[in-house]
């Protein structure tokens, strides 16, 4: 492997605060639901408390291996990307508090050995990559916060919804995942996919079908 070359950077300031940005960094499940353009799929490696390994489908059709270490102390983490047991490209982040409910994160963008070319597409494409999921992460966050004041009572709010078959039937209002809004209408097969992590619930039972430990009173 050729040496790491710094390729791009991007800088912004965020609406959300240093504890939900690492928790964002952590949370692996929602990239192929937040980020559809960017992920296609992932699955699962491994799972350790600093971080995580998954194999990521691209939209392209190609897989990635990657793997994120954060280290809290330092308000830094690192991605990996993988093509088989060849790394093409890290990620790193640095985190800082800005305020109670905000941060700003630095980022740094290294590929080996990258010619003129490649250097010029990179450092183009990155920084526009990143403008688009930092938008969506950041929605995600504040809402992620907005759940955390609500607390765990919010958790038995429910709204209305129509069946398939025109039966009307009432949803939480929030995933019982992590108190996020389930704004989704119900499947054909009587679920109701939550938009941010892709857990799916039986509307009749409110029991998490996709194998999660979650659901709601009926």
């Amino acid at each position: 492997m050729g040496d790491l070359v710094k390729v791009a950077e991007y800088r912004r300031d965020l609406g959300a605060s240093l504890a939900r940005m690492f928790e964002n960094a952590l949370d692996w499940e929602h990239l192929p639901h937040v980020h559809a353009h960017a992920f296609a799929s992932i699955n699962l490696v491994e799972e350790r408390e600093s971080g995580w390994r998954a194999t990521v489908g691209t939209p392209q059709g190609g897989d990635l291996l990657i793997d994120l270490e954060l280290d809290r102390e330092a308000g830094c983490w690192t991605t990996n990307s993988y093509a088989g047991d060849t790394l093409v490209g890290r990620i790193v982040t640095h985190a800082t508090a800005t305020g109670s409910d905000s941060c700003r994160v630095d980022i740094e963008f290294l590929v080996p050995d990258p010619d003129t070319a490649q250097r010029d597409a990179f450092g183009n494409y990155y920084p526009a990559l990143y403008a688009l999921l930092y938008d969506e992460d950041e929605a995600m966050m504040i809402a992620r916060a907005e759940a955390v004041e609500r607390g765990p009572a919010a958790l038995d709010e429910r709204r209305a919804v129509t069946l398939a078959d025109g039966e009307a039937a009432k949803v939480a209002r929030y995933c019982p995942h992590l108190g996020l809004p389930l704004d989704a209408e119900p499947d054909a097969d009587g679920t109701i996919t939550c938009p941010w992590h892709g857990y799916r619930f039986d509307i009749a039972t409110g029991r998490c079908v996709s194998g999660a430990q979650c659901g709601w009173r009926v």
